[in-house]
């Protein structure tokens, strides 16, 4: 028996043409929100280095590799960030390192990588170059995940639910919960929670790490298998029927989609850039969107800013677009002619109105030439990706802090 992320797509891949290595899948592409872009892809059905035969668990490290779980090809394959083969591992059968329907893969934060193995009811563990580690029971897993301290989760086809395995007792069960009707993939985010796919429930649910449901996403789904999320905890989705994926936050408000006519996505990882990885099931290849350029954004900061006593300028600020870490280290800057001021070691919530005080000199202050075009600049630590905004304002000097 597969799970039924196979079925389902059993009777769509006849009438799908295949891709040719190389090329971009899906030309007629279109995107909305952020500027997600499809721009090539790699693969053809086979089974020869590059090739692929259903693939669907996608995983990338931290240097940008992809790791891909080639299913009815029995291995796992490695690429580089553009699609050039590295490695792989991995072969037909019951024994250490051999699988029977690899469904999915998973890379912890010391490099291993956790193969759901689902017709031998376990994972298997590895190392980056795919020498065996460990094997552990499960019922059917069809997707898997690992938390930072090392915990592994598993999605169970057979029984219904999520399975926690605890690193501190070498990955003995600790605990299982829900009630997937049929569970796809699994996802960590790096805010501590959980997401699971439930194939026939039409849904994603989330979780926290012991398996208390924060919340479920619905609206506009049709099968959902494949999701990932990414440094900004935002959730990406695989939408089969619509021949999309989307970007969404984490309580289902949807911020991007990438949509292509040839596209049967299946799975989705995303890498340290923010590139985009779709396992595309239609032409047995590996679809590549560009990088997600989307960035935390700044609202209500106003064009015009006075100067106070201290001198100090303080200047209204809201950070959006990022889900998290709860706080975000941040630098701000003002400068402009006979002016300038910093402020450092700022912590900014997401969603939260903050007010940015900027120290000046003083002696900048003691004509009006300091009155007039500024730079406000804010550089945001967001989960080891910086990003910088800069916006053009007014500054006003009064009499009485000159």
């Amino acid at each position: 028996m597969k799970p039924a992320r196979v079925l389902f797509l059993g009777a769509v891949v006849l009438v799908v043409g295949t891709c040719v290595a190389g090329a971009t899948a899906g030309s007629q592409a279109t995107t909305a929100g952020s500027p997600v872009k499809l721009v090539g892809s790699w693969g053809k059905a086979g089974n020869a280095n590059g090739q692929f035969n259903n693939a669907f668990g996608l995983a990338t490290d931290k240097a940008g590799n992809v790791y891909v779980a080639d299913t009815d090809n029995n291995r796992i394959q490695v690429f580089s960030a553009k699609g050039a083969f590295l490695r792989k591992w991995g072969a037909t059968g019951v024994g250490n390192g051999q699988f029977l329907s690899a469904q999915d893969v998973a890379i912890d934060s010391q490099g291993d990588v956790w193969v759901a193995d689902y017709r031998n009811d376990r994972a298997q563990r590895f190392s980056a170059g795919g020498g065996f580690q460990q094997a552990i029971g499960s019922q059917a897993p069809t997707g898997a995940g690992v938390d930072a301290e090392g915990n592994l989760y598993l999605a169970e086809y057979r029984s219904g639910k999520v399975a926690r395995y605890d690193k501190a007792s070498d990955y003995a069960l600790a605990k299982a919960w829900g009630a997937l009707q049929a569970s796809g993939d699994l996802e960590v985010s790096p805010d501590g929670s959980l997401y699971v796919a439930d194939n026939r429930g039409l849904r994603v649910v989330r979780y926290d790490l012991d398996g208390k449901q924060l919340g479920s996403i619905r609206g506009g789904l049709s099968s959902p298998i494949g999701i990932a999320v990414d440094l900004d905890c935002n959730l990406w989705m695989a939408n089969i029927a619509q021949r999309r994926i989307e970007k969404r936050t984490p309580t289902g408000k949807v911020l991007a989609t990438a949509a292509s006519p040839d596209l049967i996505a299946v799975d989705i990882a995303v890498g340290p850039r923010g590139d985009v990885y779709a396992s595309d099931n239609g032409s047995r290849s590996i679809a590549h969107f560009a990088e997600d350029k989307s960035k935390p954004a700044t609202a209500n900061i106003p064009g015009r800013l006075t100067v106070a006593k201290g001198p100090v300028v303080k200047v209204p600020y809201t950070l959006s677009g990022v889900a998290c870490p709860e706080e975000i280290g941040a630098t701000a800057t003002l400068s402009g002619k006979g002016i300038a001021g910093t402020a450092a070691g700022l912590k900014l919530k997401a969603g939260k109105k903050t007010v940015i005080e900027i120290k000046l000199a003083k002696g900048a202050l003691k004509s009006a030439a300091a009155s007039g075009p500024a730079t406000f600049k804010i550089v945001l630590k967001t989960n080891g990706r910086p990003t910088t905004e800069t916006r053009s304002v007014t500054v006003a000097v009064p009499a009485g802090v000159r």
